[in-house]
């Protein structure tokens, strides 16, 4: 019997618009469905639908989502998560995590919360 880790994606809420852009805007929460509270923590769906490279910001504050939204150079890790233009990911986050992007122009990302991979 699979477990929930192991099932197809399933969505469980609304997709939410993560805007990115050269100056990473204010963070965006996601919020997972309540019926996984228990869990505190869930499974993202993110597609970058844009043509540019994102650094993706994950935090617990909106501040500290845009904070995280700093793309690595040589010498000077990130925390942000890379997602090339198309890509789509699944990742797992804590329950009410916020996130923002950094881009080299306007950009769009969406983030759809469900259960499986």
């Amino acid at each position: 019997m699979a477990s929930n880790s192991q099932i197809a994606f399933a969505p469980l809420g609304n997709s939410v618009v993560i805007p990115a852009a050269a100056v990473a805007p204010t963070g965006v929460q996601a919020l997972v469905k309540s019926v996984l509270d228990a869990q505190a923590t869930g499974q993202y769906r993110i597609v970058n639908a844009s043509t540019n490279t994102v650094f993706l910001g994950v935090g617990s504050t909106a501040a500290i989502a845009t904070a995280n939204a700093v793309a690595p150079v040589a010498g000077t890790p990130s925390s942000a998560i890379v997602l090339l233009p198309g890509a789509i990911e699944i990742l797992r986050f804590g329950r009410a995590s916020f996130f923002s992007g950094l881009a080299s122009a306007a950009s769009t990302v969406y983030i759809v919360q469900g259960e499986g991979i």
